[in-house]
């Protein structure tokens, strides 16, 4: 189980040639599940337990979040999203550590990430620090086979990159 340090969250761009009409979001694993065998921690969390634009956390996140998100909009949001990523046959996203790499605190880390019924191997930085773990990730949604959200024809559109940031605290 997630102890109680730990948090991933997504960060979801919006792009498209009207995106200074949409806005960023930010989603947030409430239900993060986090076990630590040898090579590294695995982490599980189901995509329909997202909280989606949580506004302190929004707040915290600066000016290219500042904008409101009402309830109705978050609302639409998460159907969205749970329809994109296929979330009733794809539920869970698991991410295992495969391998890590260095010494001292900063450490390249090789994962598999099972999203969307696709699994791809990820390498990234990890900052470890007794028994905290850190760090961020660029995943491309179209690598999992996932078609970023538009609108319009493209005029309103999420890109296809998202930042997915964590950490972890070893129990």
């Amino acid at each position: 189980m997630a102890s109680a340090g730990d948090e991933l969250r997504v960060l979801v761009f919006r792009g498209g040639s009207a995106a200074r009409l949409g806005h960023n979001h930010v989603l947030r694993a409430d239900d993060l599940r986090v076990s630590w065998p040898a090579a590294g921690p695995v982490l599980r969390f189901r995509l329909d337990a997202l909280a989606i634009d949580p506004p302190a956390l929004r707040a915290g996140l600066g000016p290219a979040f500042a904008s409101a998100v009402d309830d109705a909009a978050r609302e639409g949001t998460r159907a969205n999203l749970l329809k994109a990523l296929e979330a009733a046959a794809h539920p869970e996203v698991v991410v295992t550590t495969l391998q890590q790499v260095g010494e001292g605190p900063q450490r390249a880390v090789e994962a598999e990430i099972r999203l969307h019924g696709v699994t791809r191997r990820q390498w990234f930085v990890a900052d470890v620090q007794d028994r905290r773990a850190r760090g961020e990730v660029v995943i491309r949604q179209s690598d999992f086979g996932i078609q970023p959200f538009t609108v319009l024809g493209g005029l309103l559109a999420v890109q296809d990159a998202l930042v997915v940031q964590f950490e972890l605290v070893q129990p």
